[in-house]
């Protein structure tokens, strides 16, 4: 059965859900404010994690909370205004930093992430991105033995999980990154991972190829969602559309949507920061992680990318450029090499208390669907998520547990 399906959000997610969805014959339009792959997907630091269980609830939060917040550059900045008029968020963040839910979390992520590379394989399968995916590991790196010994629990985490990875010495990052400022202890090597040259370049060639396959795109913002004569409808300033199913990919912005048919998620915001630097002599050539600030530094076709930290403030605040001053010294303090700024930016990272996505149907409408709030793992699980879609709005069984992804276990 053919149906129109309108896909709200035309980041990396929502395009790969409308890839599949129209790949399966369903006529799709997909509907955003800004162009496809030009808002939260354009700012990462182009991992495909395709095996991570490791998320920012942590064991560790609670201990090094204290001086996390005190720290002002370091890898969580923190609006404290924000945080108090949004306590009931970060009180249910903190609940799920315990041994049982981070345990259940990174069991949860694990089964989800596994079919990520099969579900990314059959779209590269159709879609040639080859020029933008390079097939070299992670390196995340530790400033000092006292850093990489604290790390155990996740390490440990990463094993029960099948997460591989291999412990790399001192002397063979050298051997790999001779530019690297050698202030580091050792590292771990994120076994068969890769990374995009260009964020926005695999979202642009998926959407493209919807395109060139008969889908649609509307350049609009969509501010509600519902219910006439049982026919669903979304609404702009200007006009209402009519489709048979609707799915809300809109990252932060999503449970504005999911308000207007009665839902309400506790779905917040982190302000992730990136810095493009001029590549001279190409003197990165592997993704490279710093432990002491959560940050990657990654070899891109515009430069080399400094993404990452963590800001809780919300929406509407400016940017922060203490936090760009951070991420500069500490890039330049890793590899004094590094070439001129290009480029800055900042984004919104949709973040649920317990750091996994919300995939699943409306409760309040049985014709919508939900898939946001994948925090620091958008790209990597943007196509297993459009094909669990798929399979939802098909009424199709599937080899995936979602139970945990369910919108309404809050």
């Amino acid at each position: 059965m053919t149906l129109k399906v309108a896909v709200i959000g035309a980041g990396i997610i929502g395009v790969c859900i409308a890839h599949f969805l129209k790949k399966n014959g369903h006529e799709v339009i997909l509907y955003d404010q800004k162009n496809p792959g030009t808002q939260t997907s354009f700012g990462n630091a182009g991992l495909f994690a395709k095996h991570e269980c490791v998320t920012a609830n942590s064991l560790q939060l609670w201990k090094n909370l204290p001086s996390l917040l005190l720290k002002k550059n370091g890898p969580l900045v923190i609006d404290w205004f924000y945080v108090f008029t949004h306590l009931p968020w970060m009180l249910r963040f903190l609940r799920n930093s315990t041994n049982t839910r981070v345990e259940h979390i990174a069991k949860s992520l694990s089964s989800f992430s596994s079919h990520a590379a099969l579900a990314y394989e059959e779209i590269f399968n159709e879609v040639d991105v080859s020029n933008y995916i390079v097939n070299k590991e992670p390196i995340y790196i530790y400033e000092t033995k006292e850093l990489f010994e604290k790390d155990q629990y996740a390490f440990d985490l990463r094993k029960k999980h099948n997460v591989q990875f291999n412990i790399i010495s001192k002397a063979d990052i050298a051997k790999k990154e001779p530019y690297l400022a050698q202030i580091y202890y050792n590292g771990i090597i994120l076994k068969d991972e890769c990374f995009t040259t260009s964020p926005i370049q695999i979202t642009q060639k998926i959407f493209d190829n919807f395109m060139k396959k008969g889908g649609h795109f509307n350049l609009t913002k969509i501010n509600t969602i519902f219910k006439k004569d049982d026919y669903l409808f979304l609404k702009s300033n200007k006009k209402e559309y009519r489709a048979d199913k609707i799915v809300v990919a809109a990252g932060v912005w999503s449970n504005i949507l999911a308000q207007t048919i009665g839902d309400n998620f506790p779905l917040d915001t982190e302000r992730g920061y990136h810095i493009v630097f001029e590549n001279n002599d190409n003197i990165l050539t592997y993704p490279i992680g710093w432990a002491k600030t959560g940050f990657y530094m990654t070899p891109m076709e515009d430069g080399i990318r400094a993404a990452g930290t963590v800001e809780i403030a919300g929406l509407k605040k400016p940017m922060n450029n203490k936090v760009f001053a951070t991420i500069e010294s500490t890039a330049r303090s890793i590899l004094p090499k590094l070439g001129k700024v290009k480029s800055k930016w900042m984004g919104f990272r949709p973040t649920l208390p317990d750091s996994l996505p919300v995939i699943g149907k409306s409760k309040k409408c049985k014709d919508v669907y939900y898939a946001f709030g994948h925090q620091h793992l958008g790209l990597s699980l943007a196509a297993i998520t459009g094909k669990t879609i798929q399979s939802l709005i098909e009424n199709k069984p599937m080899n995936i547990n979602i139970d945990s992804l369910n919108p309404y276990r809050f």
